[in-house]
């Protein structure tokens, strides 16, 4: 004091018990709240310790298709976990242990002193899984901000078209062999009468003459080589080959173990359409990736190894599709049908088989509707455009002449309100089935990937969706304060486990 007098102080040992069963009450509130804040802070940084892996997407692919994919391989082609689980427990430590950086964590204190002891991929969702869905799922989401609902519908519509064109150009093709066959059948009747009359001494009457029929020249057209007939003059086709052993459909491939539900949503399927037009080539696009082949649509569509023979797959898908489309519409022409009614009955009138005519006039319209096919697939691989539906005025063939027609440069007439080569290939690719569509425009992009990187990556070891278990360890903090010794023991120790994908809304956490 200030005048030199001490004075003493004392405390019972009852007060002395009770202060301290008062501060151990606290503390141990206090420690309570700090485990709470372990699992809160330890869940914000398992959260970011996968975006941060996830945030190391290929680069390449991002840029040339506008999706995510992560490379579990990291350039090797193979899924490589250990370095993935190396990279979220490293991530994951700094994160729970950052470094004092002066100026920035200087006088703090960090309360929460957690270790994670391991981080591990328990489940992932590779992009070649459940036949490819994931992968379009990725596609379709890239796509989505594009096209309003509207749009797409019109465009699922256009694209419904080419199913039942398909029926007609089958129907067609039966009706083409059924009179070729009937045909076939008179002339060997014609044939075993006149050898019959030519043993039995009699003078056989000389045939009929037939006039010209047009399935005989389709039917020879067909054995042709389609390109030399098909592709405009000038035109050069690629020579550009790949090992068609090392394709997604062929080789073995790796499984991921996450679960998966497609949604089969509608539009769905048009808009990975209009992704697949978007990001690949096709022969009167070009193609200006440098990947292993230049007609990238038309792989996707044919499958073949080489372009010439992709190329050649599509021109007679379209010339299929094209037949469909022109039968269906001479069938409404009844100008058309008079003039293939009137051949058959010429026709059918030289080999004596008058009831079939009908059936003949049905292959005649075929095989016109098939030689217009040829005229329309010509003016398509020449940037032009075709109508689906014909009229009489865009029609361009004549039933005479049909030989002569094809046997030039002639094509259809290209109209505004068409739709050209991509649109009608767009058709085409509708048809196939979702498996063929994902596989073969995953080996499009390995192949971009080899061609502009020196990392070597395969599609069943790229990632969309991970799930990682942590482990954690923490020493009691605030409770040692009240306890006489730390035991070796005392220490909390708690896993978690996180999801998260590149595919909107799946994140999830336990």
């Amino acid at each position: 004091m200030a005048d030199g007098r001490t004075i003493s102080g004392s405390i019972t040992v009852f007060a002395s018990l009770s202060l301290l069963l008062v501060a151990s009450f606290l503390l141990a509130l206090l420690e309570c709240a700090r485990v709470k804040g372990l699992e809160a802070y330890s869940g914000m940084q398992r959260e970011n310790a996968l975006e941060c892996v996830l945030s190391e997407y290929d680069r390449d692919l991002f840029e040339r298709y506008g999706i995510f994919l992560l490379d579990g391989g990291y350039g090797t082609g193979t899924i490589q976990f250990a370095q993935m689980n190396g990279r979220l427990l490293e991530i994951s430590q700094k994160n729970l242990r950052p470094e004092k950086v002066k100026y920035l964590l200087q006088g703090t204190q960090n309360f929460y002193q957690m270790d994670v002891m391991q981080a591990e991929v328990e489940q992932y969702l590779l992009a070649t899984d459940y036949n490819g869905a994931p992968f379009r799922a990725m596609a379709v989401q890239s796509m989505k901000a594009r096209y309003p609902i509207e749009l797409l519908q019109t465009l699922s519509d256009r694209l419904q078209q080419s199913e039942r064109a398909m029926d007609e150009a089958r129907a067609s093709q039966t009706s083409m062999d059924q009179a070729g066959q009937q045909i076939e059948h008179a002339k060997r009747q014609a044939a075993e009468q006149a050898a019959a009359s030519a043993a039995n001494g009699e003078t056989a009457a000389p045939p009929a003459q037939v006039p010209e029929n047009p399935m005989d020249i389709i039917k020879s057209i067909k054995k042709a080589d389609i390109l030399a007939l098909i592709v405009p003059q000038g035109m050069a086709i690629s020579a550009k080959q790949i090992d068609g052993e090392s394709t997604l459909e062929h080789r073995h491939l790796v499984q991921g173990n996450e679960s998966w539900e497609d949604t089969g949503e509608w539009y769905e399927a048009v808009l990975y359409q209009q992704f697949l037009q978007t990001q690949f080539g096709c022969f009167t696009s070009g193609c200006t990736s440098g990947g292993a082949l230049d007609y990238e649509l038309e792989y996707i569509q044919s499958g073949k190894t080489s372009d010439r023979a992709n190329l050649k797959g599509v021109v007679h898908a379209l010339l299929l599709l094209r037949e469909g489309a022109n039968y269906l519409y001479l069938q409404s022409d009844q100008v058309k049908q008079a003039q293939a009614y009137e051949l058959a009955g010429l026709i059918a009138s030289a080999l004596a088989i008058a009831p079939a005519t009908p059936l003949l006039a049905q292959g005649i319209l075929a095989a016109w509707a098939y030689a217009e096919s040829i005229l329309d697939v010509r003016t398509l691989l020449s940037g032009g455009c075709i109508p689906w539906m014909k009229t009489a005025d865009s029609w361009s063939s004549d039933l005479s002449g049909i030989g002569t027609l094809l046997a030039g440069n002639a094509q259809a007439k290209s109209t505004t309100q068409g739709e050209d080569y991509q649109g009608y290939l767009q058709k085409l690719l509708y048809l196939k089935t979702a498996k063929v569509l994902n596989y073969r425009a995953m080996d499009l992009m390995e192949w971009y990937k080899a061609a502009c990187s020196d990392r070597q990556i395969h599609m069943d070891a790229m990632l969309l969706a991970v799930r990682a278990t942590f482990s954690y360890e923490a020493r009691p903090l605030f409770s040692d304060l009240v306890t006489l010794q730390r035991l070796e023991a005392d220490r909390l120790e708690f896993a978690a486990s996180e999801a998260d994908s590149y595919l909107t809304g799946d994140r999830q956490r336990e």
